[in-house]
């Protein structure tokens, strides 16, 4: 019995290593870093043509990978992350409707991103990384 419960704790130990937690952040807690709002409000002023993404460290080492459309008539919700040893890939839909922004936007937090970070479409159209 106790080498049954050794191997299930060992089995939960690895999983949750390999687990890398997202999540959607909320347009209306993007001043939570002023990086993060200042660059929204870049896209909304001067590059609403812009599809892409660009990343930024928040707190405690996580990740806030914010990815615009280049578009007013798309909004763009969150599929996956899938992270491997060489890249860590997220997955978008864009979704054909009038968004509230002149470029719209997502926020996807992630605890940590391996390799190269790969942002793509349910079409596999890859977005572009922003310098």
């Amino acid at each position: 019995m106790k080498k049954l419960l050794l191997l299930v704790f060992l089995l939960l130990v690895t999983l949750s290593a390999c687990v890398s937690n997202t999540w959607v952040l909320e347009k209306d807690r993007i001043d939570e870093d002023s990086n993060v709002g200042n660059y929204v409000v870049q896209l909304q002023n001067n590059e609403t043509d812009f599809r892409g993404y660009k990343v930024f460290t928040i707190s405690e080492g996580r990740k806030m990978v914010v990815i615009s459309s280049g578009s007013s008539d798309k909004t763009l919700e969150f599929s996956k992350a899938d992270i491997t040893e060489n890249n860590t890939t997220i997955s978008i839909k864009e979704i054909n409707e009038d968004a509230k922004e002149k470029n719209s936007y997502i926020l996807i937090g992630i605890d940590r991103i391996e390799g190269e970070l790969i942002v793509l479409n349910e079409s596999e159209d890859q977005f572009k990384a922003y310098e």
